[in-house]
């Protein structure tokens, strides 16, 4: 058999070279997809790698939104470009996949319900936008901030008069979100209705209060 191959392969010597690669592709085209194959997963695991090893600048998670990719917004590019971060080295972490119904538990709802419970635990999130009944359905949890005790005095005078209270188990009320029906930044792409009105929050397990501080004052920019 290598007799053969060695015999063939002096034939070929002589041959131009679109013959030879038609005889190498027709003999060992499965070898070569295979070895594609493999240095292109490689790749991808070493720049997947490489991506989850970088430490965010933020993550933005907006809860039941209505877009359906992130490319019919440009709410977080506009905010990277206005604080001109390095996506490269911090990217920033924008959210809108989960999506759940209020009073429902279909397998998609609980798998969302886990997900955002797993952010929660992980400290993950800092910036979560949702409906009201999610704020009511977790912030028992302690999975939002006080945002009287997290935001610094301007910025909780300005948004004072949309404060969101919730009322815990002990009767302390605590204002943990406020209301963004009235930002264009949020609603000018029609993310949430004026029926349903979206509330801003800050994580309660946020590692980068800084950053989510600084993106609510970019919301509240003209």
């Amino acid at each position: 058999m290598l007799k053969e191959e060695k015999e063939q392969w002096n034939k070929l010597k002589e041959k131009p070279f679109k013959e030879k690669a038609s005889y190498f592709w027709y003999y060992y085209k499965f070898h070569a997809i295979g070895i594609l194959a493999g240095i292109i997963c490689l790749l991808l695991f070493i720049h997947g790698y490489r991506e989850s090893t970088k430490e965010p600048s933020i993550y933005l998670t907006l809860i039941n939104s209505r877009y359906g990719s992130i490319g019919e917004t440009t709410l977080m590019d506009d905010y990277v470009k206005s604080r001109n971060i390095d996506t490269d080295a911090h990217p920033a972490k924008f959210d809108i996949s989960i999506s759940m119904t209020e009073g429902v538990s279909d397998e998609a709802s609980v798998a969302n319900s886990q997900k955002l419970m797993a952010l929660f635990h992980s400290h993950t999130m800092d910036v979560i936008i949702s409906d009201e009944w999610v704020l009511e359905e977790y912030a028992s949890l302690s999975a939002f901030g006080d945002l009287k005790e997290l935001l610094p005095p301007d910025l909780y005078e300005q948004i004072q008069d949309k404060l969101y209270y919730y009322t815990f188990s002990d009767g302390s009320t605590v204002p943990i979100g406020f209301y963004a029906d009235d930002l264009p930044k949020i609603m000018k792409e029609n993310a949430y209705s004026k029926e349903n009105p979206p509330i801003v929050t800050i994580s309660g397990t946020t590692n980068r209060l800084e950053s989510a501080v600084d993106f609510i004052r970019y919301l509240l920019e003209e």
